[in-house]
């Protein structure tokens, strides 16, 4: 058996639209028909048609990457596995940069809230950004129904695995050799495509996870810095929505 490192190919920009924007795609039609077909069907709540919805997506993006890893030439080696999609075991300087970096995400996103809230209050125009995507309102747990957040954890799971082991894993180290130094440029803009269905607003409060995750993950090598940034951000996000601190 072969477990020695993969050799794969550059992925130009071609590649990386083509990689990102079918999912793309598929994520806006999902989210903006299947949502609402969804609710009429069964008349569940919008933010369960939504866990059910992104599972359609992010399983697929889950699968692709094992997939893909296979197609290159991929054992199911622990260690082969870890190599091909940088799952290395974190160093002092890793929990640094990530820890730095989820800091920085919180604070820059809290500004542009602020600057954004501020800018309608002087001007009238360009309101409070909205922490619900454009595809459905959610501001929180209604009734004692906590068992809203078992039902998002699956969700969740392939959420952040899936996009972090496809964009980060799989996809950052074909654009590094395409782009070298600037593939994380790349991968940013790439992955700010993939949320266009979440309307221009929510785009823009994402703006500082978008930029940090794939540029500490480039600088650092190492794909587990992207699941803890985007892991923790999205989740402590949610929950603290879901319980209305904020």
């Amino acid at each position: 058996m072969n477990t020695g490192p993969i050799q794969f190919k550059p992925l130009n920009l071609w590649g990386s639209l083509l990689f990102f924007g079918i999912p793309s795609i598929v994520f806006y039609y999902a989210t903006h028909f299947g949502i609402p077909l969804l609710m009429s069907i069964s008349g569940l709540p919008s933010i369960i048609c939504w866990f059910i919805t992104g599972l359609f997506v992010f399983v697929p993006l889950f699968i692709f990457a094992l997939t893909a890893y296979r197609v290159e030439g991929g054992e199911w080696s622990l260690k082969q596995f870890s190599q091909r999609f940088r799952l290395r075991t974190m160093n002092k300087k890793d929990w640094y940069w990530t820890l730095i970096s989820i800091v920085i995400v919180f604070i820059l996103t809290g500004f542009i809230m602020w600057a954004a809230e501020w800018l309608y209050r002087l001007t009238g125009r360009f309101g409070p950004i909205n922490t619900s995507p454009s595809f459905f309102q959610y501001h929180g747990i209604e009734d004692g129904r906590y068992w809203i957040l078992l039902a998002w954890l699956p969700m969740f799971v392939f959420n952040i695995f899936g996009e972090e082991l496809l964009w980060r894993g799989y996809i950052l180290p074909r654009q590094e050799l395409a782009f070298y130094k600037y593939a994380w440029l790349v991968n940013f803009a790439c992955w700010l495509l993939f949320h266009i269905c979440f309307g221009f607003g929510m785009m823009v409060m994402l703006l500082p996870i978008l930029l940090i995750v794939p540029f500490v993950v480039q600088k650092r090598k190492n794909t587990w810095i992207g699941i803890l940034i985007h892991g923790i951000v999205n989740g402590l996000g949610f929950i603290t929505i879901s319980l209305k601190l904020i």
